[in-house]
């Protein structure tokens, strides 16, 4: 079993740096092509660029902590099946829900397509 755990240690690990990177990229040096969907059509109705570079970057990095502690969750409660489930199923859970919070803080950096520009 140890070798599995170290194949999650080294894949979770991973994802977590990747993260950091990610977010320093994005959050520090504004590198906003890294960002799905940012291109130069997109760019010219994002009217708030450092707000959305800190949303990613802030979004980024809570997956990379979140993944950096996944293996730590699994070896403290992850023993039984059930409680594999559960330390899963929450770093699942956090992940789509930081991912959809971030789509729908996106938004208010954009100007919409109905030209509803609102103010900040």
């Amino acid at each position: 079993a140890m070798g599995a755990k170290f194949v999650e240690i080294v894949v979770m690990e991973g994802i977590a740096l990747l993260m950091f990177a990610f977010a320093w990229a994005i959050g520090v040096k504004r590198k906003m092509h890294l960002i799905a969907g940012y291109n130069e059509r997109s760019a010219a109705s994002v009217h708030d660029k450092p707000g959305l570079a800190r949303l990613i970057a802030r979004t980024c990095l809570v997956i990379g902590a979140a993944s950096a502690l996944m293996p730590l969750g699994t070896y403290l409660w992850g023993g039984t099946p059930t409680g594999f489930a559960s330390v899963t199923g929450g770093y699942g859970g956090l992940i789509v829900g930081v991912i959809a919070l971030t789509i729908l803080q996106a938004r208010e950096y954009a100007t919409s397509s109905f030209g509803q520009n609102h103010s900040e």
